[in-house]
């Protein structure tokens, strides 16, 4: 409110019990948001990062902005430079061009990485803050487990954004509350029982 920003906040969960899938998240999420409107920015937000510094604004520029650069209770993160994630922004057309997150990471880790390359081999600068400005904490919560085949994914997803993304999303709409400050999204994102343990 401070920023005076015109917005709408989007809580995506997923259904069920199988193993955690950002990327899906993010493309429903992205897919049953713009079902509200056209927008013209959208902020991916990590559940668990808070903002420390009221200089980070919740807008997009003329490029990708990656707005989360360092969280306080975590060491400094050498892959802090092939990384695209914790809290993103872009116009709907950079995401759709992108074709989304990838749909491969079940469990922690890779997908932000793998964004990160797509948007390199779109030729998408990336803009950063200053990590003095860039400041988020991290509320406690469990660790996900880890993605084992994710260094893989990687190397072999760099050009095949095209095939895996948006566009080869399935996922089934479970519920959709309206809250007074969000709204709620309840996605199933895995409704033909993939495996995922990938």
């Amino acid at each position: 409110m401070k920023q005076k920003l015109e917005y709408r906040i989007f809580v995506v969960e997923q259904y069920g019990t199988d193993t955690f899938n950002k990327g899906r998240l993010f493309n429903a999420g992205f897919k049953e948001m713009k079902k509200y409107g056209a927008w013209g920015c959208i902020v991916f937000h990590d559940l668990d990062l808070i903002p420390l510094d009221e200089r980070i604004l919740y807008s997009c520029p003329s490029w990708p902005r990656h707005m989360c650069g360092t969280v306080v209770e975590k060491a400094d993160d050498p892959t802090y430079h092939s990384l695209f994630g914790g809290v993103t922004s872009m116009t709907p057309a950079q995401y759709e061009k992108l074709n989304g997150y990838s749909n491969l990471y079940w469990g922690w880790g890779g997908e932000d990485h793998d964004m990160f390359w797509r948007l390199r081999f779109l030729g998408f600068p990336i803009t950063r803050y200053n990590r003095a400005i860039a400041r988020y904490t991290s509320l406690p919560h469990p660790i996900s487990l880890r993605n084992p085949l994710r260094y893989n994914h990687i190397r072999g997803g760099i050009g095949k954004y095209r095939q895996d993304g948006l566009t080869t999303l399935e996922y089934k709409l479970i519920s959709i509350t309206e809250r007074h400050l969000y709204t709620h999204i309840v996605v199933d994102i895995n409704p033909f029982n993939e495996r995922t343990t990938q």
